[in-house]
């Protein structure tokens, strides 16, 4: 069996090309080969901007496969493009969604007939819009295509939580907890989602492949509990010997903080549970193998054992400190208690480190930002001459 993978260096994505290697699966992936994740050996690399048609087609000539999975399709556009460019180049299309596509307003386990959609999270609305019309398109061109919904899931890199570093930067959280700094926890922590590690999940998506049983299904994968964010906190302070100390504040009040992401954070304020039953029944050897607390402690590990993987994201714990101050001084309450500024967690930061935190927490200074316009017009002058 030969598989194909639009992606493949991402959370998901690569606990997939792993899977299915352990399957003696032929692994092709498409990737710019850009990212720090190295690519495992044994796979066939097509090294191409997936958004070039023109250079795609040339790649993809001659070429099929007994499946296509698609990691990195987020709109109707997207959408469009990709079964234009594979719907005739494989036997299976595999669109990966999102379990929040669901409308979770209205309360109760879902499966997956379960109401759609979630309007004021555009995450939500446009993956729903892409399955539409894969289901559309599919039948007026004849070709099989099954959609995978996944829920909060978590690897090596990656701590399932809310407003995060970038990924492979998620010890930064950590170092706040174990600095001492608070970190937010909104509307109590108290909404409850499934949650789940790529590992497990990587078992559900490759029993699909080929699974012709699977043709014109979609399928929610996620952990079989759920769990609740003040659920992560408390774990994950177990697992670091030290109790988080949290800043409370409502949803409404961490939209305001984060306006670019209030879809996502209004999403994450509602429980989100849904049902395992289907893939259970199509892929039988599916099952949750890992505890939140054991996948967690995996991810720490991980950390620990890997430089800390890619370091401290500095404009996020800017960020956090910012809105920590603003919403304390809003409640009446002194910052000063929060232990709040630059702290050099891992004792490698450089001036450019503090550059970048400095800029962010003071970016609603009109001086600053004129600093910050300036500088980046510096640096793009630079990047231009050189």
């Amino acid at each position: 069996m030969n598989l194909l993978l639009i992606g493949g260096t991402g959370v998901l994505s690569s606990a997939v090309v792993a899977e299915a290697l352990s399957r003696n699966i032929e692994v092709t992936i498409v990737n710019r080969g850009k990212k720090k994740r190295e690519i495992p050996a044994g796979v066939t690399l097509i090294k191409a901007d997936y958004r070039d048609r023109e250079l795609m087609r040339s790649k993809l000539d001659g070429l099929h496969f007994d499946a296509v999975i698609d990691f990195i399709c987020y709109n109707r556009k997207q959408i469009e493009y990709s079964i234009d460019l594979l719907h005739d180049i494989a036997d299976q299309y595999v669109f990966i969604s999102t379990a929040c596509v669901y409308d979770t307003r209205k309360p109760g386990i879902k499966d997956e007939d379960a109401d759609k959609v979630l309007p004021d999270w555009d995450y939500s609305v446009n993956k729903w819009s892409c399955e539409c019309y894969l289901k559309e398109q599919a039948e007026k061109l004849g070709f099989n295509y099954t959609v995978v919904r996944p829920c909060v899931t978590y690897d090596d890199t990656r701590i399932p939580y809310g407003v995060m570093p970038l990924y492979g930067y998620h010890w930064t959280f950590c170092a706040r907890i174990l600095s001492g700094k608070p970190v937010l926890r909104w509307d109590g922590g108290a909404a409850r989602w499934n949650m789940m590690r790529v590992e497990d999940f990587a078992v559900g998506v490759v029993g699909i492949i080929g699974n012709r049983k699977c043709y014109g299904e979609a399928f929610n994968i996620s952990g079989d509990t759920p769990y609740s964010w003040d659920d992560v906190l408390k774990t994950l302070g177990e697992l670091l010997g030290k109790a988080p100390q949290v800043f409370d504040l409502t949803s409404e009040e961490y939209k305001r903080c984060y306006p670019d992401r209030k879809g996502e954070i209004a999403g994450r304020a509602l429980d989100l549970i849904v049902s395992n039953r289907k893939i259970k029944e199509y892929v039988p050897d599916y099952a949750t193998t890992f505890s939140l607390k054991d996948g967690l402690q995996k991810t720490i590990d991980a950390y620990r054992e890997n430089n800390y993987q890619l370091g401290i994201d500095w404009r996020y714990d800017a960020a956090t400190d910012r809105a920590i101050k603003v919403l304390s001084g809003k409640k009446g309450v002194s910052p000063k208690q929060y232990n709040l500024g630059f702290i050099d967690y891992l004792g490698t930061a450089t001036a450019a480190d503090r550059r970048t935190y400095w800029l962010e927490f003071h970016k609603d200074n009109v001086f600053v930002r004129v600093y910050g316009l300036a500088l980046r017009l510096v640096n793009r002058l630079k990047r231009s001459m050189s």
